[in-house]
């Protein structure tokens, strides 16, 4: 018999008609904490925090154990809570958590008002909002863990309370809601998008005299406890009562792309802990939360953070904001601040032609347009820390996300959570996931060396399994073949507008037309790098290649390591290794011979001549 998990009320669990006894307070809150990331490795440090409010005591660990051992007893399925390392995992089938139908007709809710089909919205959000017994997990205390996770699921149900009002007032019951939503403002006087309900019910109903106070009413109480002014929403219903202008439509916030969509492959494998690590970080507090990916080319930063903030959306219900900060088409330069902005801002419904010249400007209208909004910007391919600040989310309710090839530690307030290459298991098994089971499974020790030639790493791994999902008659054995001669590994890394080649081109484009001249120097080391023989280097064998001293060759390997190009190899040593010694050898080649590239003889300047073709 199925089992039924509730947490938008008392935490429940029904095993067919009958409901449980959960025993403890201590179990139900750490079936709470498991429940709200179901089929999620949850870290034992966490759910420790999650159920000891200050200092836990010193048998927390064993204690914890026990708690789950007699919860798996009362639930009665021993493969509903499991050991996973670091932590446990609470295993949740489809329709069986509360709090996943209630999203899903939430979102379908939202998305039918956005487009027009009020019946249909109309009928998802009742259904939404109707699956609340009362305040989430509400008999589990609020802990210092919790707490933040359980008031963004009351906050999600706010927001499908007001979509539900909106849709009720555009299908013309607003005179029968307004005492309503007034006991509603007089709960929560600081929430808008409460008051701009109020006053378009008032104004649907006729009652011009009674949106106008309040309309006054709500900008006193901004005015008072935040010493804002009303926001465009409320100002435009204000506008058009004073114009008697038929009752306007206010737009409705939603999930926007302010720029080009990220780059993401179809699935996600091996980045459980990450995934974690993510959710931990951009959970809501009083404060903004910023959170930082960072990883060498191909580790698949960009998936990583596409899953965590899909993930996320139950924390941010006014929508996501993607911002590449890779310019398209330009060699992987990276973007300016205001631009980027300017588009930011666009999707915020900002006109263009009111975007004001200045970043500083810019910045002060992002945060006026954001404010109030529980909103999660995502920057994708940040450069470094610089182009980021501008950019970063301040306003209490809001998260910002960044990717980048760099460790951005200068990035103060945020979080950061590393991704290198994947075990070699969860290469092997991503591989799968692209290209069939049963076919890895019939070559296990070709798919091995695949995944070896791949380096482990995501993007590599998901050109293969594309191009071998395309061609079934390719056996796994050709395939990887064909990788190992080192001639064709980078050719047969492509697939459509996807390439080893181009992901690595995009990261030594912002080196070669930098301003500084050591890193310009530092993307041709990386070229006459790969040209040595295989192993360990350092400054020494840096500065012979180059034609320069010691320092500049540092400075210029420091470049290299921060954009991941090289890997650290021991004491001031790197390493130029797999696809990457590849490409980089393939491109002093190609320099060398058709561009006449003068190497220079050591001591010398470095000088680049150019006999013919483009400008290097």
């Amino acid at each position: 018999m199925g089992l039924r998990f509730g947490l938008l009320g008392p935490t429940q669990v029904f095993a067919g008609p009958r409901e449980l006894d959960l025993g403890t307070t201590k179990q139900r809150t750490l079936l709470a904490a498991l429940l709200l990331r179901p089929n999620h490795v949850v870290p034992l440090d966490e759910l420790v925090t999650a159920l000891w409010d200050g200092e836990p005591p010193r048998s927390a660990v064993a204690n914890l154990r026990t708690y789950a051992a007699r919860l798996r007893r009362r639930i009665g399925d021993p493969g509903r809570i499991l050991t996973r390392h670091p932590g446990y995992l609470l295993r949740v089938e489809g329709g069986e958590l509360d709090v996943t139908a209630f999203t899903g007709h939430a979102r379908a809710g939202r998305s039918a008002l956005d487009g027009g089909d009020l019946v249909r919205a109309e009928d998802e959000l009742a259904a939404a909002v109707g699956l609340w017994r009362g305040g989430a997990a509400e008999d589990v205390p609020r802990t210092l863990d919790l707490a933040p996770r359980l008031q963004a699921l009351e906050e999600l149900r706010r927001a499908a309370v007001e979509d539900l009002a909106r849709t009720r007032i555009l299908r013309g019951a607003g005179a029968g809601l307004v005492g309503e939503l007034r006991a509603g403002v007089a709960a929560d006087p600081l929430r808008e998008r409460q008051w701009a309900n109020l006053i378009l019910a008032l104004h649907h109903a006729g009652d011009t005299a009674g949106a106008l106070d309040a309309f006054h009413s709500a900008r006193a109480a901004l005015r008072d406890h935040l010493g804002l002014d009303p926001g465009e929403e409320l100002t435009r219903l204000h506008r058009s009562l004073l114009d008697r202008s038929p009752p306007p439509v206010p737009p409705i916030p939603r999930q926007v792309a302010a720029t080009r969509p990220v780059p993401r492959v179809d699935v996600l494998v091996g980045r459980d802990t990450e995934l974690s690590a993510l959710a931990e970080l951009l959970a809501p507090g009083p404060a903004p939360v910023l959170a930082a990916v960072h990883g060498p080319v191909g580790s698949g930063k960009s998936a990583l953070a596409a899953r965590a903030a899909d993930e996320a959306e139950r924390w941010y219900p006014d929508g996501r904001l993607w911002a590449d900060l890779e310019a398209s088409g330009h060699g992987g330069r990276p973007r300016t601040p205001a631009d980027v902005l300017a588009e930011l801002l666009h999707g915020l419904g900002v006109d263009p032609a009111r975007v004001p010249r200045g970043v500083d400007g810019r910045v002060r209208l992002l945060r006026e347009r954001g404010a109030g909004r529980r909103l999660l910007l995502v920057l994708d391919n940040a450069a470094d820390e610089a182009q980021v600040r501008p950019l970063v989310a301040t306003w209490p309710g809001a998260g910002t996300l960044v990717t980048s090839r760099r460790h951005l530690s200068a990035l103060d307030g945020a979080g950061h959570v590393g991704v290198g290459a994947l075990r070699p298991g969860d290469a092997v098994a991503l591989l799968a996931r692209m290209c069939g089971a049963a076919r890895v499974g019939a070559d296990p020790g070709s798919a091995a060396r695949i995944a070896a030639f791949c380096d482990h790493l995501p993007l590599p791994l998901w050109i293969a399994g594309r191009r071998l999902q395309a061609r079934r008659e390719w056996p796994l054995r050709a395939f990887a073949d064909l990788l190992d001669d080192e001639r064709h590994r980078l050719d047969a890394l492509v697939c459509a507008d996807r390439s080893v080649r181009a992901a690595f081109a995009s990261a030594v484009a912002p080196l070669r037309c930098a301003a500084r001249a050591t890193e310009r120097l530092a993307a041709d080391l990386f070229e006459r790098l790969a040209a040595r023989p295989a192993g360990a280097f350092g400054p020494g064998e840096a500065a012979e290649l180059a034609g320069c001293d010691t320092v500049t060759a540092t400075a210029a390997l420091g470049y290299l390591a921060d954009a991941r190009l090289i890997e650290p190899a021991g004491d001031n040593r790197y390493r130029v290794t797999g696809l990457l010694r590849l490409y980089a050898s393939e491109q002093g080649a190609r320099l060398r011979r058709g561009f006449g590239v003068a190497l220079p003889h050591r001591g010398a300047r470095p000088v680049l001549a150019v006999s013919d073709g483009p400008a290097v």
